[in-house]
């Protein structure tokens, strides 16, 4: 054999590329450190440091200990320590699985991560090299950890008498029954050191089983990562396990987290590309935490869809505006925004668990910190947004509307929450101003809504349209609480007043609601359709609309306004934020976005044919369509932002006010945002006057998804909206 092929065949034993993987790996870790800044050269320092001063400790009880026993033994030197192969080898492998497995889990290294590493190499090399008292000693500590949990478990009285059966399971037991083992499998005794290992190790495994409830169901389902390196990303999973909820803030949040939420394919690519543009949080930035709902019951086999069918269009609209003001504000301000992804699954019921989260990671959220979105007007999100509030974290909502309580005040009646929409109280009375003038002589408004006693926003748009009906001695109201007690009397042609249909429920039903009105008017038409702000999610889901079936028009309020209400300025913003992104929308490179709803004719009639919004083109269903419209939910959010940028001051954290004093302090006055006459004014941290104005559009039919009108059908125009 050639000198060459010897000396490969020894490099080629597992001894040589254990070591070779580590120095690799921990060439990879310096390299990936460096690259972090002046955090990672710090890093570097401190574990170069804590290594030396460990080197230097043993060294120095060697020196003692020989002192002490008057021999003239010089202590071990490095290379000795390296030479000897069967216990540094063992150390390696130590040291390489947990850098390893904890770079996996965390999707990052960090500086905590190699000191762990260190002390855990220590206790390698005090182990025996002999490998099988190595076992004898881990199968132990498995087996009484194990216990441990059993009894801690079974012994559910005082505090003292789990203490002593965690004592005797943990530490006692272990101890005394090892000694037998090494006598039992022909093992040398134990000394001090292994023993104090072996309790070490119990007791930590111990503590991994007791609080096991709180990660292995998120390890089993994708839904678990320790604090990454910002300290923000927490995932958990439901109590199914079919999904994840939490905050995330990195697309890299390891192998056992989702790197994001929901299972739609648009969902998470939108997503993704708002995580990859976050920068790590420096003095100055804006950290947004966009709650809201983005994963759903999932269907019984499984899939990229939900069990009832709903998607997430409006949603997706305002994680579109988080991803334009991202760019927009890194190319026009000294700063960052910082987007944290919080999901609080469907219905947003977890809404409470998120705001807890967010409260208990406040600190590494930076010093300007504000929530945006709410998903949906229920008793959770109101939960979520006091304790928010308490904790001195602003809220801006773009599109609760329930004024629970209270008619006519905001959701949540607190210094810090600030809703750009106005209350459901005003819709009502646009609704009632809009009924009077085509009926003058009387009319009849049916309104349908199931009892939901948690959802403030249903319950407070049937209480104040019954309200405001009410003046009108020639109306009358009914409230409809399910779907069979909608009748003929609907339908054109029905004998007795006129009679309007209103859809005062959550755009969940909504399908369900026009298929019952076909059912009962059969060939004829309902004489009035009027739906809730809630119904502008299903119209913007055009597979929705297109497999309605029904052929009958729908007036319905929008969550914000089109395209046409824009600023100059604003509009040249978001058509260059458009186009920058125009892979997300199947645009060519180059290719121009052109609002529809700003062309002559439509805005001289309202309507928009062929209508494509950014979320219809990046559906790119079997009829892909170019876009030319935003979605009534992406001004309202992008303003949210834009509000947040120039109200939230730049104090550090030791100058911050107490909660109440410093939400109280906000102000801002005559900050024009992105549509025509929308300008924000905040006196002691409430906003003055809503900027998204009531805004009712009409479609006809329901069922062409490619047309709508910018405004009220024609029988409910009012007077001055009237063209001569």
């Amino acid at each position: 054999m050639s000198d060459r092929g010897r000396l490969l065949r020894s490099l080629l034993t597992a001894d040589v590329l254990l070591r070779v993987a580590a120095v690799v790996l921990a060439g990879l870790i310096v390299v990936r450190s460096l690259l972090a800044g002046a955090a990672g050269f710090w890093s570097i320092v401190l574990v170069l440091a804590s290594a030396a001063a460990l080197w230097a400790l043993l060294r120095l009880g060697t020196r003692v200990r020989t002192a002490l026993s008057g021999a003239a033994v010089d202590a071990p030197s490095l290379p000795a320590f390296i030479a000897d192969r069967p216990r540094s080898r063992l150390a390696a492998t130590l040291g390489l699985l947990v850098l390893v497995v904890h770079a996996g889990i965390t999707g990052y290294v960090g500086v905590w991560t190699i000191l762990v590493t260190l002390a855990l190499v220590v206790i390698a090399t005090l182990l025996s090299p002999n490998l099988r008292l190595v076992l004898v000693l881990g199968t132990t500590a498995v087996v009484f950890a194990a216990a441990t949990v059993f009894v801690a478990t079974f012994f559910q009285g005082s505090t003292e008498a789990r203490a002593l059966a965690v004592s005797l399971a943990a530490v006692i037991l272990p101890v005394l029954v090892s000694d037998k083992l090494v006598g039992l499998f022909k093992q040398p005794a134990l000394t001090i050191t292994h023993q104090a290992v072996l309790a070490v190790l119990t007791l930590l495994l111990g503590y991994l089983g007791w609080t096991r409830a709180d990660w292995l169901p998120g390890v089993m389902h994708d839904c678990y990562t320790l604090p990454t390196s910002t300290g923000i990303t927490v995932l958990r999973a439901t109590a199914d396990g079919s999904r994840c909820y939490g905050l995330l803030d990195t697309a890299d949040a390891g192998v056992f987290a989702a790197t994001a939420f929901g299972r739609d394919p648009v969902t998470t690519k939108l997503e993704r590309a708002i995580l990859d543009a976050n920068e790590p949080l420096a003095e100055g930035d804006l950290t947004v935490v966009w709650l809201g709902a983005l994963s759903c019951d999932p269907p019984p086999g499984g899939g990229t869809g939900c069990a009832d069918g709903r998607d997430y269009p409006s949603e997706r609209d305002q994680l579109r505006a988080m991803l334009f003001a991202q760019k927009h504000i890194a190319d026009t301000t000294e700063h960052h925004l910082h987007v944290v992804i919080a999901d609080a699954t469907q219905d947003v019921r977890h809404a409470g668990d998120i705001a807890k989260m967010i409260i208990k990671q406040r600190d590494a959220l930076g010093d300007r910190l504000v929530v945006i979105g709410g998903g949906d007007s229920r008793d959770t999100t109101q939960n979520a947004i006091d304790s928010l509030l308490a904790a001195g974290i602003p809220f801006i909502a773009p599109n609760l509307l329930a004024d629970f309580g209270a008619p006519g005040r905001p959701f949540v009646d607190r210094p810090g929450y600030l809703q750009l929409a106005p209350p459901n109280l005003e819709y009502a009375r646009d609704t009632a101003e809009r009924l009077a003038d085509e009926f003058p002589d009387g009319y009849r408004l049916d309104i349908y809504q199931q009892p939901n006693a948690t959802d403030f926003y249903t319950t407070s748009l049937v209480n104040d349209l019954l309200a405001a009906v009410d003046p009108n001695d020639k109306a009358s109201t009914r409230h409809l609480p399910a779907l069979d007690r909608i009748d003929e009397t609907i339908c054109d042609g029905a004998p007795g007043p006129p009679t309007v249909i209103y859809f005062a429920d959550r755009w969940t039903r909504f399908a369900d609601f026009v298929q019952r009105i076909k059912e009962v008017c059969g060939h004829a038409r309902p004489r009035l359709v009027i739906a809730d702000g809630s119904v502008s999610r299903f119209m913007a889901n055009y597979q929705m609309r297109a497999v309605s079936m029904a052929d009958f028009p729908v007036d319905y309020y929008v969550g914000g306004p089109g395209c046409s209400a824009l600023t100059d300025p604003s509009l040249d913003i978001l058509t260059r934020q458009i186009e920058h992104f125009h892979d997300l929308f199947g645009m060519a490179q180059g290719e121009r976005f052109t609002c529809a709803d700003r062309a002559p004719e439509a805005a001289a009639s309202g309507e928009l044919r062929d209508a494509c919004t950014l979320d219809a083109a990046a559906k790119s269903t079997s009829q892909p369509c170019h876009p030319n419209d935003l979605g009534g939910f992406l001004l309202p959010a992008w303003d949210a932002v834009l509000l947040a940028d120039a109200l939230l001051p730049a104090a550090g954290r030791d100058s911050r006010p107490p909660p109440a004093e410093y939400l109280a302090g906000l102000k801002i006055s005559g900050l024009q945002l992105s549509t025509k006459g929308s300008v924000a004014t905040v006196a002691e941290g409430r906003l003055v006057e809503a900027t998204v104005p009531v805004l009712l559009w009409h479609v006809d039919p329901l069922n062409d998804p490619a047309r709508v009108w910018e405004r009220p059908s024609p029988t409910l125009l009012l007077p001055a909206e009237k063209t001569p």
